[in-house]
């Protein structure tokens, strides 16, 4: 089969993204903003107007500045901190392929850039506001699972949206997260486009089943290779071996159940694929820096702006 060129195999992806808005809201924090060891299921967007804080994540930190638009990818754990006051529009959204895959997740880019060099302004905000009302967080009681309700609450208002509303949100949503990706490491980027397109089957058997057993020489199979130099193209394509990217897998479907569901460490590890709780929380906390328990009762507790 001929190897599709890189440019179609970028807008193959891009076409196929699915953009899920679950919060917009224009807020203003003081010093409660202050919030160690954050990881969730959905990506976060800041721009700030008034004022700074500061984030650390990917071993780096930013200063949280006005003008400035600053990226938090799902499943990275952040720490968040405000020495005063600060405004902002905060998003909160999912950018997922068609494999369930949420592209943040994998994909490097850059987490901070210049709203006034990217000609993004409020005005693309508010927006977004205007075209998405109620979408601002909301109080939640925290003996419930919060991430649930915000997906189920983003699907009842999507359904309720006319559908040019549906499609202007999605193109805004796009225009603003393009902006991370401006001046970037394209050999990277390009990297990781391929290896999505090269083993786009087997992501796709990995993620019907992340619950069951599945070894190295079954994907390798799916893929036609052989088993070592499947392990190998694998790896320098996503940046990840193969091992690593199912327990990856697993432990982001872990988190999206702990915040979405009650039940037990042993039947969500069971769930995902993992042999029983120990094994889970030995994975898990390797990813998430913090034990699932923990990581449950610090989610709903600080559902955080």
């Amino acid at each position: 089969m001929a190897q599709m060129p890189k440019s179609r195999e970028l807008k193959s992806i891009l076409d196929n993204l699915d953009i899920t808005l679950l919060n917009i809201e224009f807020y203003t924090v003081g010093t409660e903003w202050n919030y160690q060891n954050v990881n969730n299921p959905y990506s976060r967007i800041y721009y700030i107007t008034k004022g700074y804080g500061q984030i650390i994540h990917h071993d780096r930190e930013y200063t949280l500045l006005p003008d400035h638009l600053y990226l938090i990818p799902c499943f990275t754990t952040v720490n968040l901190y405000c020495p005063k006051q600060f405004s902002h529009y905060y998003i909160h959204f999912t950018s997922r392929i068609p494999s369930g895959l949420d592209i943040l997740s994998i994909f490097r880019c850059n987490y901070q850039a210049s709203a006034s060099d990217c000609r993004i302004g409020p005005a693309v905000l508010d927006r977004l506001i205007e075209l998405n009302p109620g979408k601002e967080l909301i109080d939640y009681d925290a003996n419930k699972p919060i991430y649930g309700q915000l997906v189920d609450r983003a699907i009842q208002q999507d359904r309720d949206k006319p559908p040019a509303n549906i499609l202007e949100t999605n193109a805004l949503l796009r225009i603003l997260l393009s902006v991370f990706f401006r001046e970037y490491d394209q050999p990277h980027t390009s990297n990781t486009l391929h290896g999505l397109t090269r083993f786009d089957t087997v992501l796709d058997y990995i993620e019907d089943n992340l619950g069951a057993s599945l070894k190295i020489e079954s994907l390798a199979k799916i893929a036609n290779l052989n088993p070592t130099y499947f392990s190998n193209l694998f790896s320098n394509l996503l940046g990840i071996s193969p091992i690593q990217y199912i327990n990856k897998r697993r432990v982001q479907e872990a988190q999206k159940l702990l915040l979405s569901t009650d039940h037990t460490l042993y039947h969500i590890a069971r769930q995902v694929g993992f042999s029983d709780e120990y094994y889970l929380s030995r994975v898990f906390k390797k990813f998430v820096g913090i034990a699932p328990d923990r990581y449950r009762k610090q989610a709903i507790l600080n559902h955080l702006r």
